[in-house]
C-alpha cells in the first residue's frame, strides 16, 4: 500500500515531534523507515514516491517549487503544526546515512545519494541529470530553506517537542543540516549518556564544542566507549568532525542527567562489593538520580523478580534476591532488565576496589585511583603480568589476599593494600605490558580537565575558592594511553603527559588571588585567599553542650560543659579490633588475659533493611594491656598496643598459654619471643 505525502507528514510528526523532553534527533535509515511504515512492501521507496508526486522534476531549479507553495502558506497561517515539509526532510536524512566510499562515487557525494533516494529504479543518465539539478543548478536551496524552517519551528516551542539538535556546516553550508541528523544514531544517542555522565558538568556549563571534540577522542579510545561506525568515521573526518561536535554538544545541552542502557532503559551501575573480614561477596545497586523508593528486575533466567528498595539516607538499595557472585558474570558482564530500570554490571577481568564507609566494606571503582588504597581482583590469565607491575610501580606494602581452603572469587587473584603514587613508574611498567591497559589496569578515564581535592573555602557561596597554600590539583584528561598534553598556568607553559595522575598545582603557585589554567584549549579558573570572607566561628559555634543536669542543651538553656569528657590518654590506648571472630583477648603485661565481647551493632540499625555494619570495634584497652589476640578457627592474629606503629603477626600456638609462660618463666619469654619471630608479620 502507498502512503501519500500528508500521510508520510502524520507519520514523522508522530515519531519525531511529540512532546518530550531532550534532544530531538531526525534520524532516518532503511530499518528505521520500515520501522515506522512496517505496512509498506519497501519504506524507503514508498517515502521516494510520496515526495516525487509533490515535485516537478522536469522543471530543473524549481522542482521543489508545488512544495515550496504549501510550505509558505504554512508561514502565513498560525503554525501551530510542524511545517509541511517533513517527507522532503526525511528524504534527505536517508540520502545522508547511505554515504560511503564505493565504485558508484565517493562518500562525500552527497547529492548523488539524494538523487538515488528521490528516484530508486531510475536509469543512469537520468539520476545523473537529477544530481546536477539538485547541486549546480541550486534546486536543492529550497530544502535548505525547508530545514532552517523546521529548526526555528522546534525552537519556538520552547522545548516542547525537544530541542533542536539541526545544525549547519562551516564549509559543507548546504548539505551540513541533513548530515547533522545521519552521523548520531539511536545506539549512539544511548552511549552518548555514558560520556556525559564521564564529562561531569553541571546544567548550565556544558563544554563547548572543542571541548568535547577532544573529550570524545579519549573517551573513544577505550574498547567499551567505542561507538558507531558512522560516528567514529566522522570523527576523525576533517570536514564533519566540527560538525558531529557541534551536534553532540547539542545533545549535552539537553541531557536530563540520566545514564541509559542498550536497551534504552535508565542504568543502575551495579557494584561488586567484598567484605575480607566476613569473608563475603555481593551486588550493590546503587540508587539512581530520581530513582524510585522501589522498583523491581526480573533474575537472570527471568523467572524471578529481584526487589529493590530504597532507605533514608542510604546511596544503596536494599536487595531481596540478589543472584550470586560468580566468575561467568564478573568475566562476561550480565543485566537485569525491569520495565524502565536495567541493573548492569560490565565485564570485568580485572576489579579495582576501594574502601566504601557506608558499607564497611570494598567496593568496586572504574579504575586506578592515584594515591588510594585498593583491592584489587584480577582474573588468572593476568595475575603473573599484573604481580610484574606491582613489583616495578606499586607502593611497598601490597600482599596477595591468600584464599586458602575458602576461596572467595574462584579464578580470580585478590590483592590487598596496593597503591599507585608515581603515575611515571606506572606509565613505563604498563609499557612493557600493554595488555594489562586493555583490560582495565589505568587510572580512569579522564574525557576533559577538572580541578580536584585542595582546600575549599567560601564553599556556599563559590566553588572555586581555595586556602593559599591549599590549591587545588589539575586532572588532565587521559585516557587507557598516556598523552601529551600542553598546560597553561597563569601564562606559563608546560609540556606534561596525561596519565590519570593529578598535577599538584600548588607546587607552581606562591601568592593569593585569581589564577587560570588553559589544559589543550580548555580554560579552569580558580581564586586563592589566605583567609575565608567570614574567619569568625560558623553560626551555631558552642552551642551545644551539656547542662548541669547532664541533659542535651537546647535552646535559651545553660550550657555546663561544652565537648566530652575523655579518659587520661595515657592511661589508657584505643584498639580497634576485627569483628567476626571466634575470640578476642587483651594480654596483660603481668601474665593475665581478659576476655573481651564483641559489642552488639548499634540499635537503630535493626531498622533498617540493609547490611550496613564496620568492621571493627573500639576497645579501650588498659596502660597494662601488651597485646590484642583474636582467634578465627585455629588462627590468631597478635596486634601489638601502644606501640606508634604497631606489629602484627599471625600464628597457629596456644597463644592463652603461651601468653602466661612468657610472663612468669625466662624461657618462656624467649619462646615467645621465637615463635613471634617464626611467625613474622601479619600477612
Amino acid at each position: 500500500m502507498m502512503g501519500d505525502y500528508e500521510d508520510w507528514q502524520k507519520v514523522l510528526s508522530s515519531a519525531f515531534l511529540l512532546r518530550h523532553d531532550g534532544p530531538t534527533v531526525l534520524f532516518l535509515d532503511e530499518s528505521e523507515l520500515t520501522r515506522l511504515r512496517p505496512d509498506a512492501e519497501n519504506a524507503s521507496d514508498d517515502l521516494a514516491h510520496a515526495v516525487r508526486s509533490r515535485l516537478r522534476l522536469a522543471h530543473g531549479r524549481l522542482m521543489f517549487e508545488p512544495i515550496m507553495a504549501y510550505y509558505r502558506k504554512w508561514q502565513r497561517g498560525t503554525q501551530l503544526d510542524a511545517p509541511p515539509v517533513l517527507p522532503v526532510i526525511a528524504l534527505t536524512v536517508l540520502a545522508a546515512t547511505r554515504m560511503r566510499s564505493d565504485a558508484e562515487a565517493r562518500s562525500t557525494n552527497y547529492y548523488l545519494r539524494l538523487a538515488q533516494a528521490l528516484t530508486p529504479v531510475a536509469d543512469p543518465g537520468t539520476i545523473e541529470s537529477l544530481r546536477k539539478d539538485l547541486r549546480e543548478g541550486g534546486a536543492f536551496l529550497d530544502a535548505v530553506e525547508m530545514w532552517r524552517g523546521l529548526h526555528e519551528w522546534i525552537e519556538r516551542q520552547d522545548g516542547a517537542v525537544g530541542a533542536s539538535t539541526i545544525r549547519d556546516h562551516p564549509h559543507l553550508q548546504r548539505i551540513g543540516y541533513p548530515l547533522s541528523q545521519a552521523l548520531v544514531r539511536q545506539s549512539d544517542r544511548i552511549a552518548l549518556t555514558r560520556f556525559f555522565q564521564a564529562l561531569d558538568f553541571s546544567p548550565g556549563e556544558t563544554p563547548d564544542a572543542l571541548v568535547i571534540a577532544r573529550a570524545l577522542d579519549i573517551w573513544t579510545a577505550a574498547a567499551q566507549n567505542r561507538l558507531s561506525e558512522t560516528f567514529m568515521r566522522a570523527l576523525s573526518d576533517a570536514d564533519l568532525r566540527q560538525l558531529l561536535a557541534e551536534v553532540v554538544e547539542a545533545h549535552a545541552r539537553s541531557w536530563d542527567g540520566r545514564v541509559l542502557t542498550s536497551d534504552g532503559k535508565q542504568r543502575i551501575a551495579m557494584r561488586l562489593k567484598i567484605d575480607l573480614d566476613a569473608w563475603l561477596v555481593s551486588w550493590l545497586f546503587p540508587i539512581p538520580p530520581g530513582g524510585p523508593e522501589q522498583l523491581t528486575v526480573l533474575s537472570l533466567d527471568g523467572d524471578r523478580e529481584v526487589n529493590l528498595t530504597a532507605l533514608a539516607g542510604l546511596e544503596y538499595y536494599s536487595v531481596e534476591g540478589s543472584p550470586a557472585v560468580t566468575p561467568g558474570l564478573l568475566t562476561s558482564g550480565f543485566q537485569l532488565r525491569g520495565s524502565e530500570f536495567t541493573a548492569e554490571f560490565a565485564p570485568s577481568p580485572v576489579i579495582f576496589l576501594r574502601p566504601d564507609p557506608q558499607t564497611g566494606a570494598w567496593t568496586s571503582t572504574p579504575g586506578i585511583l592515584p594515591f588510594e588504597e585498593h583491592l584489587v581482583a584480577i582474573g588468572a590469565p593476568h595475575v603473573t603480568e599484573f604481580q610484574e607491575v606491582l613489583s616495578q610501580a606499586a607502593a611497598e606494602g601490597w600482599r596477595v589476599v591468600p584464599q586458602r581452603g575458602s576461596v572467595l572469587l574462584s579464578g580470580y587473584a585478590m590483592f590487598e593494600k596496593v597503591r599507585f603514587t608515581d603515575g611515571q613508574s606506572l606509565q613505563r611498567a604498563l609499557n612493557g605490558i600493554p595488555g594489562l591497559r586493555r583490560i582495565g589496569v589505568t587510572p580512569a578515564v579522564i574525557p576533559r580537565a577538572r580541578l580536584v581535592r585542595g582546600l575549599p573555602i567560601a564553599t556556599s557561596i563559590s566553588a572555586t575558592h581555595y586556602l593559599v597554600g591549599g590549591e587545588p590539583d589539575l586532572l588532565l584528561p587521559s585516557g587507557v594511553d598516556p598523552r601529551p598534553a600542553t598546560v597553561i598556568l597563569d601564562g606559563r607553559r608546560e609540556q606534561l603527559q596525561a596519565n590519570g595522575f593529578p598535577l599538584e598545582l600548588r607546587r607552581f603557585i606562591s601568592e593569593a588571588g585569581g589564577h587560570v589554567v588553559d589544559a589543550d584549549g580548555q580554560e579552569l579558573s580558580f581564586t586563592t585567599l589566605e583567609e575565608g570572607p567570614a574567619p569568625s566561628p560558623p553560626p551555631g559555634t558552642a552551642t551545644l553542650g551539656w547542662t548541669s543536669d547532664i541533659e542535651m542543651s537546647g535552646k535559651d538553656e545553660q550550657i555546663a560543659v561544652t565537648g566530652a569528657s575523655v579518659h587520661d590518654p595515657a592511661s589508657s590506648h584505643l584498639v580497634l579490633a576485627r569483628r567476626g571472630r571466634d575470640e578476642s583477648w587483651l594480654l596483660h603485661d603481668d601474665g593475665r588475659t581478659e576476655r573481651l565481647a564483641e559489642p552488639e551493632p548499634p540499635t537503630f540499625l535493626s531498622s533498617i533493611d540493609i547490611e550496613i555494619h564496620s568492621s571493627r570495634f573500639e576497645i579501650g584497652a588498659p596502660a597494662s594491656a601488651c597485646w590484642l589476640a583474636q582467634r578465627r578457627g585455629s588462627h590468631w592474629r597478635l596486634t601489638e598496643i601502644g606501640a606508634s606503629e604497631p606489629k602484627e603477626h599471625d600464628i597457629e600456638i596456644d597463644v592463652l598459654e603461651a601468653w602466661k609462660r612468657a610472663c612468669s618463666d625466662p624461657n618462656g619469654a624467649r619462646l615467645w619471643m621465637m615463635q613471634l619471630s617464626m611467625a613474622g608479620g601479619a600477612a
